[in-house]
């Protein structure tokens, strides 16, 4: 296997963390990390930390509707009053009309916090971000403004995603929707789905430690079950990280139920599949995809030319 040359959009020098989720994307300080998050594709919120009270909130909704942004951010500055009013704390706020597809405000209570909501030309994804903190002297506007600037809210000329988060840096076709994620300790699993198609990608911490007195095929089949799927295991070595590939195709009672699965929709079954897993000695992780499709694809390649070790 000859895997392409790694690819994707790194950081800028001056915001070095990527946090990418369902589609929305953007820079921030070093050791700011994804804090919480909820809701799918077509809405949902994400809240960024960093090391101080300084935090980020970002609300997104993907609709074709006419939506007065006046109106929503309105209505988000009346919920903000009204909580923190019956938390007995003053609170003021204002906003500014930049142009029809984007208004800013401020606002001041217990917390200080300032932000805009806007509408993409491109995708009509209405996006409100704000950045907020309990501190005095934390310098808002300079620190808001260059994050504010990276924001992007739909896929890339090409078609792509972003997802980044804990370590995993990533990017998928935008046809492709989050089914299951998993984020323990040390593990990062985003299991997604387009049809019958499937993918998962996962980063795994400490691997020095969980290798220690295995060879690398051993402990992808005891870690990684790949001892589920026959198939030559077939070694590489790109840009000093080591790795093995594997292709296969389900066994018969797998692809038995894949098959009772895919009949009522018309689609073939996926039974072909594909993994690959390296170690990436400078993070000390080793990085895992699994791609099983109906048909032959490239498609692991590509996403793992977009699957960055830093």
């Amino acid at each position: 296997m000859k895997p392409l040359a790694r690819a994707g959009t790194p950081a800028s020098p001056t915001l070095p963390v990527t946090i990418g989720w369902q589609g929305i994307a953007l820079q921030v300080p070093a050791e700011w990390y994804l804090k919480g998050y909820t809701g799918d594709w077509r809405e949902g919120y994400l809240q960024i930390g960093s090391p101080t009270t300084t935090e980020i909130d970002i609300k997104w909704v993907r609709s074709r509707r006419k939506t007065d942004l006046h109106y929503v951010l309105q209505q988000f500055l009346k919920r903000l009053e009204r909580e923190k009013r019956k938390h007995r704390q003053k609170f003021t706020g204002t906003l500014n009309t930049v142009d029809d597809h984007l208004l800013e405000f401020r606002w001041t209570s217990d917390e200080r916090g300032l932000g805009q909501i806007r509408r993409c030309a491109e995708c009509q994804t209405i996006a409100l971000i704000q950045i907020r903190s309990a501190s005095k002297h934390e310098p808002l506007y300079q620190i808001a403004r260059p994050i504010f600037a990276t924001l992007t809210d739909h896929p890339d000329e090409e078609g792509w995603v972003t997802w980044s988060l804990y370590g995993l840096h990533t990017a998928l076709p935008a046809r492709f929707r989050l089914e299951k994620a998993q984020v323990l300790t040390g593990q990062t699993r985003l299991q997604f789905r387009y049809r019958r198609e499937r993918l998962l990608i996962e980063r795994i911490a400490r691997a020095e430690q969980l290798l220690k007195g295995y060879r690398f095929e051993e402990w992808t089949d005891l870690w990684l079950k790949w001892e589920a799927y026959q198939g030559e295991r077939e070694p590489f070595d790109q840009e000093g990280d080591t790795g093995l590939h594997l292709a296969s195709r389900l066994r018969w009672g797998a692809l038995v139920a894949e098959s009772l699965l895919s009949l009522p929709i018309l689609h073939l079954p996926a039974y072909r599949v594909r993994m690959v897993a390296w170690q990436c000695p400078e993070r000390n992780a080793v990085f895992h995809i699994q791609h099983r499709s109906p048909r032959k694809s490239n498609l692991l390649e590509e996403v793992m030319a977009r699957t960055l070790c830093h």
